[in-house]
């Protein structure tokens, strides 16, 4: 079974999809894929300072990185049919447009992992009426010409079209291949006589920050950590919200030790996001038993209520402030339950686990008839009827 991974770029610059990216790519040769990537080259920077790109050669996976849409049409055309499956990450970027075309046009069978852009959150989001019909048009050819999508949540998955082979896996958070099952960073809470909220990522206005910053504000026995940059006009915003207590801590951009050392300072990671497909930072947490105060919509939701890891909420200042309110009041005892089911929760997201699924599904695909024209129809016309309606 030999398989294509696709990615626009491995460029950290471009966000989370290179570090989801490698750790699918990994996690999944690991289950016996015989795996390639194929991704483009950032103007002006050496690919090879890419930490994604540098574990991925650590690996033994080669990676073709070509200098524009031009080389990856041509090692597409040349190649594409040494492969089973094609296998993209993003909907948007032109290199996965044509390498699900192609595969179509090939017979070989095809997949997305679409990172949120199928969703209609995402054209909700989008204020030109143009943008937004291209990027209907765009869906419309992932449903009809994919075989299979892959959601990284239950989230995700019913927020996007109907699709005839549509699968739930989650990311791949941490890397149980050569290393021991997660462990708590530690027993208990973090400090005597307060509790500490962290957060962990980009500052961005659907992240919400002002409403976590505020519930710090008003929370007693509360100290905030907010590790991550953002727009300057925007933090400079966030910024004025801090009441000059010293309660709120504006670490920055963390990486390493200094993201371990995070973890390790904070009883809870807050995501008051108002919409994420998944919320890595999150499932991060949970990997080392650090329970999740999560909105409804952001993907790991569902999972910190079922395995009782943490609080879900409704989106919203208040509602934060409530959740707030109840940290700081939990016994030891309550919180050394939460981080037990924060471990429980973190099981679901082992490079093992996210390897074998991937794998299996591309064995069914390549198990799956050819689907009959009336079928394909149906599917399509349903599809097309969501879509039309949202």
């Amino acid at each position: 079974m030999r398989v294509l991974r696709v990615l626009g770029s491995l460029d950290p610059a471009t966000g989370g999809p290179p570090s989801v990216f490698s750790a699918a790519v990994i996690a999944t040769a690991a289950a016996d894929a015989s795996i390639e990537c194929l991704t483009l080259r950032t103007r002006g920077r050496d690919i090879a300072g890419f930490p994604d790109h540098r574990r991925l050669v650590a690996r033994g996976i080669a990676v073709h990185a070509k200098g524009g849409l031009f080389g990856a049409a041509l090692f597409l055309l040349r190649h594409v049919r040494r492969f089973d499956v094609i296998h993209v990450d993003g909907c948007w970027v032109p290199i996965s447009i044509l390498a699900v075309a192609l595969a179509r046009l090939s017979g070989r069978r095809s997949a997305v992992t679409p990172h949120e852009t199928l969703t209609y959150e995402e054209r909700r989001r989008t204020r030109s009426r143009l943008r937004k019909q291209i990027k209907r048009l765009i869906v419309w050819f992932y449903v009809k010409l994919c075989d299979c999508v892959i959601y990284s949540s239950a989230l995700e998955a019913r927020d996007s079209p109907a699709h005839r082979m549509a699968v739930v896996i989650p990311h791949p958070v941490y890397d149980d291949l050569e290393s021991a099952p997660p462990r708590g960073v530690r027993d208990g809470f973090a400090a005597a006589g307060q509790i500490r909220f962290g957060y962990l990522g980009r500052f961005h206005p659907k992240k919400h920050l002002e409403y976590i910053i505020s519930a710090a504000v008003r929370a007693k026995r509360s100290q905030l950590l907010l590790a991550g940059s953002g727009d300057r006009d925007y933090e400079s915003e966030l910024r004025a919200l801090d009441d000059g207590s010293g309660r709120i801590s504006w670490v920055g951009f963390v990486t390493g030790q200094r993201r371990e050392q995070f973890f390790r300072e904070v009883d809870f990671v807050v995501l008051a996001s108002e919409y994420e497909c998944f919320g890595m930072a999150a499932a991060e947490a949970l990997v080392r038993g650090i329970p999740a105060i999560v909105t409804k919509r952001v993907g790991v939701a569902d999972d910190v209520a079922e395995t009782g890891s943490g609080i879900v909420i409704a989106n919203g200042a208040d509602a934060l402030l409530d959740a707030f309110e109840m940290c700081c009041s939990l016994a030891p005892e309550r919180y050394a339950e939460l981080q037990r089911n924060a471990l429980r929760a973190a099981a679901r997201y082992g490079y093992s686990s996210h390897g074998f699924a991937q794998a299996s599904l591309y064995r069914r695909l390549l198990e799956l008839p050819e689907p009959d024209a009336a079928s394909l129809s149906r599917s399509r016309n349903a599809a097309a009827r969501q879509i039309r309606s949202r």
